[in-house]
């Protein structure tokens, strides 16, 4: 994969170097000022519906004629001065505009198009912001012109806001919280609930027990803009509940961009200490494994079984068993270190060469994070008071090493025709070294666990479209894209070794001979899928009302492939009533040296019928749609998609030695409607009415029958092969004003009604299983309300604030094994708040950002134990920023209230730990 999207990146920079420079201005216009061209973009729309308007003429009075191409966009180079653009087009009242250039700015000036049918008249004007589509103002009058309920936020927002990536800054957008600093919660519902798009394309996931993919992989660097959308439409994907997380990659600049960036930060509670940290570096801080991990050269690719007399040809001899067992390395334990400060680099290149734009970026980030953690498990007693079964103090080091690059290239055939191709690779590496201690007393055992845990993950996406614009054929568009994506979770060679001692014992503690001792695993998941998608619209202003009809199909083809094989050295137990053989108390690397294996312990290859699986689902769909305005104020958006799904996930013994097969299926053809309603209440404010039905699918790990358990004493986690889809009702409103440049006053409200939900549930017995059920029903209430304003020259606050309520029916079974019988959705916060003030003066400005989310269910209880409660908490972040000609210098603080992370149970902690506060000093170049 790394090869692959570096080739993409190489190309694209060398065509930049081989083409020739971009061509002189334009022609300048009479009484223009002279000096050096300013280049001049925007989007001609209709005024009524906000449909981008392709093929209009964009005339300089007295000088050149340009075209919007297939997006309504346009690109003119003007002389510093002032200057008038005049726009016609059939159906439609002139609109002569007026531009005042500047030298060393990038306008952006929009032209709004009103009918010349429509008797009620409105004042239209072009719009100026900042030329990057990713500004603030630029988001902004994308969301009062979408079709549906969104809130977006783009890159230079979230750089400002000093989010290093997509999860960091999508807690600051209303009504979102993100779990696990990776997975986004929209409208309180988990991260299931939610569906995440790049450049429009379904996106495999590398996480194997989530749905969603992590937003973390996707650095702000090499992002344009994230888009939430909060309402459903018919061109979209109908895998919808609380929200669409569309990821917009970079887009083609309209002028030469370069950019480089470097930037280092430091941990309170990592850098300069002592933390654990795995002694099995080599090229971890790029990200890879060097090899050390994995399975020597000549290990069998077969499942390692003994050969028994009536199977003589069948399996291995001891010898050659033992011998596999010495060739694994003999590094068990996790060592101090001080912590080194984290790092990173970016560079951003991008240009329009005639016909042809590139843009390509690089971004690389490493750092070190240390927890120090008390966990308790708990059991209730017979009076009903939690009784602890265990408490163990955690101790965790961990660094992350991250890549991602981005490589497009986009060639305009002509203002009709333009046809891209889209590279967009992450990849990111965690190294972890664990060591916990603490008491058992179920088994009456003080418990010592070593534990070096690499993941490395890999998300690949490689896509092409095309956009033409048909003036011939009734004034319609075709776009088309065909999207291949791949996402590889790899862990290998997953060590540890648990010790133990008579709970009370001053005694030193002895190898403990249990199933998490002396273990070894290795996991692998490769997540494929290929999105391909045509739309064809039609715009008319028949009847003198704008109105754009739609119709598309979409086919996603994704399939995935687990393997899990695990490893363990037994202790060869001669007499049971003799003390051992070998000192139990010496270090692991001493006990499992390569002359103790065969004599001491055996090599046993453990891997169980159950640890692969595969899944394959195929979504085909298609959809029609009407957006026309019915007024010169209202708009509506309606139509309908139909899905058909086909899902199947088989597990199975990876190595075919069983022939049992565990096999789950899921078959369903559902029409999803859905209607947005747009009123105009003043050129500057909406009000918006959505109603659909949507849909929410078991993911392929939630049917496998494949089992971890993680921690002693924690519960082990299961698929449940007899899950089915979930069906949603949802109901959207929302008021808002828009005020010049990023002012908004918005309130929203919203329902939701589930049919089946699927939830993460505990299943009674002597070991509890978590798996997943669809429980009866469930219903989701909130109302959302947001207000950004200017406060004189300097001073510019945003706040948002979310109630959320919501009630669960659990199903007849799940009444006898779970604790609360009403309750909350599970990953639900009743409360989220966000608060930015920003000072400005000059080049300086200064921000504050403070985020807040109220409690929300981390477990659901069951055997009458409590709900596991992650108790709410609020972080405050600074960001300063000082501009100095081309280079801006900035410094982030953040969580520097450091509040604890408590999960509690009934009255009792189950978790609690700090993240440490981090201080990041970063320095970035612009040479244009």
């Amino acid at each position: 994969m790394t090869r692959t999207a570096l080739r993409t990146t190489l190309l694209a920079l060398s065509l930049t170097a081989s083409l020739p420079a971009a061509p002189a201005g334009a022609q300048q216009p009479a009484g223009a000022s002279a000096g050096r061209p300013v280049r001049v973009v925007g989007v001609v729309r209709d005024q009524q519906n906000a449909i981008a308007l392709p093929g209009v003429p964009v005339e300089v009075v007295g000088g050149q004629t340009v075209y919007t191409d297939v997006d309504g966009r346009y690109v003119i180079d003007l002389a510093p001065g002032s200057h008038q653009l005049k726009v016609v087009m059939d159906g439609y009242r002139e609109r002569t505009v007026t531009v005042d250039v500047a030298a060393n700015t990038h306008p952006v000036v929009d032209v709004a198009m009103s009918m010349a049918g429509f008797s009620e008249q409105v004042t239209v004007a072009g719009q100026a912001y900042s030329a990057a589509s990713s500004s603030a103002e630029a988001q902004l009058a994308e969301r009062k012109n979408a079709q549906v309920i969104t809130d977006n936020m783009g890159s230079q927002e979230m750089r400002a806001n000093g989010d290093s990536d997509a999860a960091a800054a999508m807690q600051r957008v209303t009504g979102l919280s993100v779990v696990d600093n990776q997975f986004v919660f929209v409208r309180g519902l988990g991260e299931r609930y939610s569906n995440t798009t790049l450049a429009g394309a379904v996106i495999p996931t590398t996480e194997p027990d989530k749905k969603v993919v992590p937003l973390d992989l996707f650095p702000t660097a090499l992002v344009d803009s994230v888009q939430v959308a909060k309402s459903y439409s018919p061109d979209k994907s109908a895998e919808f509940a609380g929200g669409l997380v569309q990821i917009v990659p970079l887009k083609f600049p309209s002028r030469p961009v370069l950019d480089v960036g470097y930037g280092f930060d430091v941990s309170s509670t990592a850098t300069g200490k002592s933390i654990l940290q795995s002694p099995l570096n080599g090229r971890d801080w790029l990200g890879f494994d060097d090899g050390v991990r994995a399975l020597p050269s000549g290990f069998p690719a077969n499942k390692i079984v003994r050969r028994g007399i009536f199977t003589p040809n069948v399996g291995y001899s001891p010898e050659e068993i033992t011998a596999f067992g010495r060739d694994l390395d003999n590094t068990w334990q996790p060592t101090r270190k001080d912590g080194a400060p984290g790092q990173n680099w970016s560079a951003v290149f991008g240009n329009r060469f005639g016909k042809l734009g590139v843009i390509a970026s690089a971004r690389h980030s490493y750092k070190e994070s240390y927890v120090d953690e008390q966990r308790r498990f708990y059991r209730t007693a017979e009076a009903g008071e939690l009784e602890a079964v265990s408490d163990y103090n955690i101790q965790t080091g961990t660094a992350r090493a991250q890549l991602g690059i981005v490589g497009n290239v986009a060639y305009q055939f002509s203002p009709s025709h333009r046809i891209s191709v889209e590279n967009f690779y992450s990849h990111s590496g965690r190294d972890e070294g664990r060591f916990f201690q603490g008491d058992n007393t179920e088994n009456l055992f003080e418990y010592q666990n070593y534990r070096l845990q690499f993941v490395e993950e890999g998300l690949i996406s490689n896509g092409a479209s095309g956009e033409h614009f048909l003036q011939g054929l009734r004034n319609s568009r075709l776009d088309w894209r065909v999207s291949m994506g791949r996402a590889n979770r790899d862990e290998p060679d997953m060590r540890e070794v648990l010790r133990q001692r008579p709970i009370g014992s001053t005694a030193a503690f002895v190898l403990s001979d249990e199933s998490q001792s002396g273990f070894r695993m290795f996991n692998e998941l490769k997540d494929d899928s290929v999105d391909a998608a045509a739309n064809w619209s039609v715009f008319s202003t028949a009847g003198g009302r704008p109105t754009q009809v739609k119709f598309g199909l979409n086919v996603v083809d994704r399939s995935r492939d687990f393997e899990s094989r695990r490893f363990r050295y037994i202790p060869i137990v001669v007499n049971k009533d003799v003390a051992s053989p070998i000192n139990l108390t010496q270090s692991p690397e001493e006990l499992y040296a390569s002359a103790n294996i065969g004599t001491f312990f055996r090599f046993n290859e453990e891997t169980r019928p159950v640890d692969a699986y595969s899944g394959d689902q195929m979504t085909t769909a298609g959809y029609g749609m009407v957006d026309v305005a019915l007024s010169a104020r209202s708009r509506l958006v309606a139509g309908a998609r139909v899905e058909r799904f086909e899902q199947t996930v088989d597990t199975f013994d990876p190595f075919g030695l069983f022939e049992r097969t565990i096999s789950a299926e899921n078959r369903n053809t559902d029409v999803f409607p859905g209607v947005n309603f747009v009123y105009s209440l003043r050129p500057d404010m909406n009000l918006r009415v959505g109603y659909s039905t949507t849909v929410n699918r078991p993911e392929f790990r939630e049917l496998a029958a494949f089992e971890f358990t993680d921690v002693v004493g924690s519960r082990a986690v299961r698929g449940n092969p007899a899950l089915t889809r979930a069906l949603i009702q949802n109901v959207d409103g929302r008021w808002e004003l828009f005020s010049n440049g990023r002012g908004v006053v918005a309130a929203s409200v919203f329902y939701k009604q589930f049919d089946n939900p699927i939830e993460r549930v505990v299943i009674a017995g002597a070991q509890p299983i978590v798996t997943f059920q669809n429980a009866d029903s469930a219903r989701n209430f909130g109302v959302e309300l947001e207000v950004g304003r200017q406060l004189g020259r300097h001073v510019f606050v945003n706040a948002n604030y979310t109630f959320v309520d919501s009630n669960i029916t659990l199903a007849s079974e799940q009444r006898t094994v779970q604790t609360s019988l009403s309750r909350a959705l599970a990953g639900q916060s009743n409360n989220l708040f966000n608060l930015i003030g920003e000072y400005t003066v000059a080049d300086f400005s200064a921000r504050v950002l403070y985020n807040f989310f109220g409690d929300r269910i981390s477990d659901v209880g069951a055997n009458e134990a409590p709900d596991i409660i992650e108790n709410g908490r609020g972080q405050v972040d600074l960001v300063f920023q000082q501009r100095l000609r081309g280079l801006n210098l900035r410094f982030t603080a953040e969580n520097l209230t450091d509040e604890d992370y408590r999960f509690t149970q009934g009255p009792e902690d189950q978790r609690l730990f700090r993240m440490g506060r981090t201080f990041t000093v970063s320095f970035n170049f612009s040479a244009f």
